[in-house]
């Protein structure tokens, strides 16, 4: 019997388990995102602006209220890829485990997060970015040309860079495990359904 399983299985849950990691420590400081983006607002508020710098202030202000308005998408995409970070979990152990049904899991596994991702780019780029950068906008209108040129440039290739990042983070997992394990092969690499 190979390893692929195995080793599959294990990467499975390292990767589900760093997943559940980073969508839950964006979930539990969510509530406390208008407090965080009012301190910073204050902070930069006091500090000495040169001559023509935006006050920052009001943007950070902007940013909390958007933080709240957006909570839903936040909290729905969150708890989404907390409960593919689960399941992953559960598939990884079962490979792991060399079970019969690991990889019919597996295979459907991978093939919804091959789905959902486009929800979840479209959330980001269609949603929540141009809001954010509504506020970006506000903040330029006060900064000299060849800053605020820049920063226009950066905002432009904003939504581009959030699809190419989004894909190189989240595909080749569920790519690697349907090339992998759902070749008819891997049957072999599994103990029959009867096992314990």
């Amino acid at each position: 019997m190979r390893k692929t399983p195995v080793t599959m299985g294990v990467l499975s849950m390292v990767f589900g388990g760093v997943q559940i990691l980073m969508s839950g420590v964006g979930l539990a400081s969510q509530p406390y995102s208008k407090q965080v983006m009012g301190s910073m607002g204050k902070a930069f508020s006091g500090l000495p602006r040169s001559q023509g710098q935006p006050d920052m202030g009001p943007t950070f202000e902007r940013l909390g209220r958007l933080a709240e308005e957006l909570k839903p998408y936040t909290y729905l995409t969150g708890f989404a890829m907390i409960a593919f970070s689960l399941t992953l979990i559960i598939v990884g152990w079962m490979l792991y485990k060399r079970r019969a049904q690991a990889r019919s899991l597996a295979i459907a596994w991978a093939i919804a997060a091959l789905i959902y991702l486009p929800v979840q780019i479209w959330v980001q780029v269609k949603v929540i970015l141009p809001r954010t950068q509504e506020i970006t906008k506000t903040m330029l209108e006060g900064m000299e040309s060849a800053s605020k040129g820049l920063a226009e440039g950066m905002m432009s290739a904003q939504s581009i860079g959030t699809v190419i990042v989004y894909l190189l983070m989240y595909t080749p997992f569920p790519v690697l495990l349907l090339l992998l394990i759902g070749r008819q092969s891997t049957k072999n690499d599994l103990l029959p359904a009867t096992a314990a």
